[in-house]
């Protein structure tokens, strides 16, 4: 039986290395001026560099994305790109896929950089066999399929493409974040805050919270405020994606990939995210149920709410996030930190909350969850004893741990 791999974000080389570790087979990264995610998410050339010596040194797979739809002053970013794509080429670096939606951005890429493979960004909403068969003779390797596609969809496509001997790989999301747009094509962000979401600098407007008013045709300018709560409503805001429970189901309709959205996310997620989802897809493959403990882990992540997406059909008012659903708040775990350095059963660790004497952390190995309580820790900056370390000083902590733990575990905290 062959499994779907399973493809995680990486925002930065840290994230990268994170997920790798946790269990993802490959990861997905932006190219700095033609990505849908611009800021605080796309690498530098050393960086990518950097990532594709990581990814080969550890047998996993490196796609970037240049997904963006280009106007034509972003063409000249473009040309600057492709020269990157060969000067690393000629260093033996060449990534395993290029995410593309524009079709000017992917003729130009084929022409200039045939040996590598291109794949069909979700970006460009592929929703049928047909297209798929379009994208594929024009020598595509693997199409990202729109978030609008349900499971039944996904099976008649396949059947579809086999029966004609087309072959390209097919992938699709299964967990992170959706869109209220179509396929993520939407003219919010740049209309309320001129940051335009195709071009990878979005707002994420859809998921602030609105004053909603009707006005009656014969008492123009009368408003009557249309209440959810005191705050508001967030009427566009959609709850997560999230298939987990449903891993049996995808193995099933014949899926190359299994995406998981979140370049903008923490390190922490990274790690939750690919650990959960390499576990639960090798249960599944075996005809097993998750266990409780991947159940916990997958409530860590602090989330929307989560829901199955058009996996099942279109969804209705359960897919909705509501301001008043609280399905976004994590109350039992919050990250503590990332182990950064380790001596025998001595451990620092770079505080992201804050922590004191007492606390009950959790250490997230790629395989399993050591609790550990938080007894007597020291500054690893001086080796002082200290009660108390808040995140935003910078804090680097340095205690004792009795298990073996390696650089770059995440861990958390119970609240």
């Amino acid at each position: 039986m062959k499994l779907p791999e399973i493809l995680a974000p990486a925002g930065d080389l840290e994230k990268l290395k994170t997920a790798y570790m946790y269990g993802a087979d490959a990861c997905y990264m932006g190219m700095k001026s033609v990505s849908m995610r611009v800021k605080g998410s796309t690498m530098d050339i050393d960086e990518v560099e950097a990532a594709l010596k990581i990814a080969k040194k550890m047998g996993k797979k490196l796609y970037l994305t240049m997904n963006i739809y280009a106007h034509e002053n972003k063409m000249n970013f473009l040309e600057k790109e492709i020269e990157r794509l060969k000067e690393m080429k000629k260093k033996d670096l060449v990534p395993d896929g290029l995410l593309i939606s524009d079709p000017g951005i992917l003729m130009e890429v084929k022409e200039a950089c045939p040996w590598i493979d291109i794949h069909i960004s979700t970006q460009a909403n592929t929703l049928n066999a047909s297209a798929c068969e379009f994208w594929a003779k024009l020598g595509v390797k693997r199409v990202v399929l729109g978030r609008e596609v349900s499971l039944r969809e996904v099976k008649q496509i396949r059947e579809k493409l086999k029966a004609k001997g087309i072959e390209v790989e097919l992938e699709a999301f299964v967990h992170g974040a959706m869109c209220m747009a179509y396929s993520g094509r939407c003219l919010l962000s740049n209309f309320m805050t001129s940051r335009d979401a195709n071009e990878g600098m979005c707002a994420h407007s859809c998921r602030w919270n609105y004053k909603m008013y009707l006005e009656e045709e014969k008492r123009p300018g009368e408003f009557i405020p249309v209440y959810e709560d005191e705050a508001g409503t967030s009427i566009m805001s959609t709850k997560d994606m999230c298939m987990l429970e449903h891993l049996d189901d995808i193995i099933d309709c014949g899926l190359d990939s299994a995406k998981i959205e979140g370049r903008h996310k923490t390190v922490f997620y990274a790690a939750i995210a690919s650990r959960i989802y390499r576990q639960a897809m090798d249960l599944a493959a075996k005809g097993k149920k998750l266990t409780p403990e991947l159940l916990d882990l997958m409530e860590t992540i602090n989330t929307r709410g989560y829901s199955t997406g058009f996996w099942y059909g279109k969804p209705g008012a359960e897919g909705q996030k509501y301001t008043g659903d609280r399905g976004d708040y994590n109350e039992k775990y919050c990250f503590a930190g990332v182990i950064r350095k380790v001596d025998g059963k001595t451990v620092d660790m770079e505080v992201r909350n804050t922590l004191k004497q007492g606390d009950k952390l959790d250490i997230i190995t790629p395989k399993e969850t050591i609790p550990v309580k938080l007894g007597e820790f020291r500054n690893a900056a001086n080796d002082e004893i200290i009660e108390e370390a808040h995140a935003g000083q910078g804090f680097t902590i340095r205690f004792e741990v009795s298990e073996e733990v390696k650089e770059g575990y995440v861990l958390r905290k119970r609240l």
